[in-house]
């Protein structure tokens, strides 16, 4: 069984056999919901799991397929074909789809293969990239931008970084708002990925997309426009544009923690918080200095280090200043 809860969305216009396929899902303790159309799955909630038939009302089920796999976050799909052809299933395993389910498959085979396939979709592990799908809105680009600053800071990236990434994240998404979904609401996918020492971030869209004097326009670094502001706070910029698929803006930011080291003086302004060995050393040399200069620390920093040196009684410090 899975032990974390999967969202599966099952698209069938035979609403006795979605619903069939949804229960047994749901009884095998995933998410799953029903819709009739490839329109309702593409306004619905990004899934882990697509389940689909091919012959949807409004449809083909591999359109679908695509339209969903073809963004920054991965998942999984799954083909109800009743009646395939060596066609359909050259298309099915270009666009990388697990199984295909005949006529003869039963809700238990389906979920089963469903269980399967998000297994395979989570081995190399569902954490270790950032990946959200949020709603053009003002208060969705905010909290999405919180979201990130916290991943970032887990794995250890320093504060000026995390306020590299998401300030230019933050950029990006504004012009998702003001220029692929203008007047109206669409689908933002971000995803970040920690290499080495990198972290890139992808911003992408299914807007209107950009015409090539927008684009030109935009990447114009003499114009003070956001774009701009995204290629002063990363290493680098690349930018993927079609008219009326949506864009791709793709950032990478250098990851390193700061630290100098200068004569063994270490520079903490960038720090989130101190080890024991540091505190030992800097505790030492603050209260036997030596001729050492003075330590610089952040203002937060220095409150600890403050309320460590007051100790459990302040009282020494009343009428000494640290």
């Amino acid at each position: 069984m899975i032990h974390r809860t999967a969202y599966v969305l099952v698209a069938c216009g035979d609403s006795n056999r979605g619903s069939a396929i949804v229960e047994q899902l749901e009884q095998q303790g995933m998410r799953a919901f029903w819709c009739a159309t490839a329109r309702e799955a593409l306004i619905a909630p990004r899934p882990d799991v697509l389940i689909s038939s091919l012959d949807l009302p409004d449809h083909d089920g591999l359109e679908l397929c695509e339209a969903l796999s073809s963004s920054a976050t991965p998942i999984a799909s799954i083909l109800l074909c009743d009646e395939g052809s060596i066609d359909i299933y050259r298309r099915a395993m270009h666009l990388g789809v697990q199984d295909l389910c005949d006529l003869s498959a039963t809700p238990e085979d389906i979920a089963e293969s469903a269980e399967k396939a998000v297994e395979t979709l989570w081995k190399a592990g569902p954490e270790s990239a950032f990946q959200a799908t949020i709603q053009s809105t003002a208060s969705a680009c905010e909290q999405v931008q919180r979201n990130l600053s916290a991943w970032l800071l887990v794995r250890g990236i320093a504060p000026s970084t995390r306020c590299r990434i998401a300030t230019a994240l933050g950029e990006g998404l504004e012009n998702v708002v003001r220029h692929a979904y203008p007047g109206d609401i669409g689908p933002i996918e971000i995803e970040a990925t920690l290499h080495d020492r990198d972290v890139e971030v992808s911003i992408r869209d299914r807007g209107e997309g950009m015409t090539e004097t927008e684009k030109f326009h935009a990447t114009d670094n003499k114009v003070q426009g956001g774009f701009t502001r995204m290629c002063a706070l990363s290493e680098n910029l690349s930018l993927a544009t079609h008219a009326n698929l949506g864009t791709h803006v793709g950032l990478r930011f250098s990851a390193h923690r700061t630290h100098f080291d200068e004569d063994e003086r270490t520079d903490f302004e960038d720090f989130d918080f101190l080890g024991p060995d540091h505190v030992r050393a800097l505790l030492d040399d603050i209260e036997n200095p030596d001729g050492h200069e003075i330590v610089h620390l952040s203002p937060a920093l220095a409150v600890t280090i403050g309320r460590l040196l007051a100790g459990p009684s302040p009282d020494r410090f009343l009428t000494t200043g640290i």
